[in-house]
């Protein structure tokens, strides 16, 4: 699989983490910084930062600076980095909340400092759905993890949602740190954590591909042209690709691979079944379940759309199937490749699907 059109996937927490609040036992204001009503840090002078923990004179000039401090971390004594209470980390480089977004989980992680004696949870259940302590990677920071299912079910449910414009599959979940233990007061906070996936594929090993890079918008259609989030079995769906604009130019395109997959959410196990190959719909695939395929392309306002014709059926019974897909880019109307593909067996309607896996929902 081509890393250009691999699986996009996101890990975002909500703007401004701020897990520092002075009012919390453990979180002193450092050098004779004093801590307000609101739990800020009103620094001595000389001092700053939200513990007042950097001497402003040990402040590095980029010049001077042998350190990379990202996320807005400061470089002080020359190789030191200051990070800000969202991020720790040498560099300033690791959230102290995130979600690592999985093919089929949300492994949600949390740092706190070896003073915290207070729980990390799933908003919706403080002693359901607790945070786990596990061993740190992060010296001076103790480190907690719950590892979610997509399809767990309540109370540690995540909640799903879907961007009709891109198709992408978004995961979320608010997490609620309490700093004394079984009880949430008006210092403590609650952000949200989310993982956003593609329409594209859910891959094994994904690549970040901003959609700035994209070349393709895909959009996934039932046979009213309307976004299609579940389709009767044997009813059509269409996969059209067409140029994002990234390259002004180019006016067609037109796919040339396109595979249907799924995941047994109980085996973990991943089936996929190629639909179209070198442009051509795969015959052993139309044959054998019994469906139609085509590669066909229209136009619209002067742009040429590449458009996958696919008769619905399940890849997995009972699962979801998702699409991965390669396309080709041209400048006008691309040249078709020559297919023979034969006409479909019909399978009868009565027979069973075995050992079928089946994100459309094919019912």
């Amino acid at each position: 699989m081509s890393p250009l059109y691999s699986f996009v996937l996101l890990s975002l927490i909500g703007a401004g983490f701020g897990s520092f609040n002075c009012l919390n036992p453990g979180y002193d204001c450092k050098n004779r910084g004093l801590c307000d009503y609101f739990g800020r840090c009103k620094c001595a002078q000389g001092f700053q930062g939200y513990d007042c923990g950097l001497d402003s004179s040990t402040i590095s000039s980029s010049a001077n600076c042998r350190a990379k401090c990202l996320n807005k971390g400061i470089c002080h004594s020359n190789t030191v980095c200051y990070c800000t209470d969202d991020f720790i980390g040498a560099q300033c480089e690791i959230p102290v909340l995130s979600a690592k977004c999985g093919l089929d989980t949300m492994k949600v992680q949390g740092y706190q400092p070896l003073t915290f004696r207070g729980d990390m949870y799933l908003k919706q259940s403080m002693f359901g759905c607790q945070l786990r302590e596990m061993v740190s990677d992060i010296p001076g920071m103790r480190l907690f993890e719950l590892e979610i299912p997509h399809r767990a079910i309540t109370p540690c449910a995540l909640t799903k949602t879907q961007n009709n414009e891109t198709g992408d599959t978004i995961y979320e979940v608010e997490i609620a740190t309490a700093h004394n233990k079984g009880f949430f007061s008006m210092s403590d906070t609650v952000h949200t954590v989310k993982c956003v996936y593609e329409s594209r594929r859910m891959g094994e090993n994904p690549v970040d591909v901003t959609q700035a890079m994209n070349p393709f918008k895909v959009s996934l259609l039932n046979d009213n042209n309307e976004p299609a989030q579940q389709i009767q079995r044997g009813d059509p769906y269409f996969f059209n690709v067409e140029t994002s604009g990234k390259f002004p130019d180019m006016k067609g395109t037109r796919l040339s691979y396109l595979e249907a997959y799924a995941v047994d959410q109980q085996t973990g196990m991943v089936k996929s079944i190629k639909l179209i190959e070198n442009e051509c719909p795969v015959r052993s695939t139309i044959t054998g379940y019994g469906v139609s395929i085509s590669n066909e392309e229209y136009s619209r306002a002067g742009f040429f759309i590449g458009r996958g014709k696919i008769e619905s059926f399940n890849v997995i019974d009972q699962e979801p199937i998702r699409l991965d897909y390669r396309a080709k880019i041209c400048t006008g109307q691309c040249r078709q490749a020559v297919c023979n593909s034969p006409s479909p067996v019909r399978i009868p309607p009565e027979t069973p699907f075995k050992h079928l896996m089946a994100p459309v929902d094919i019912v």
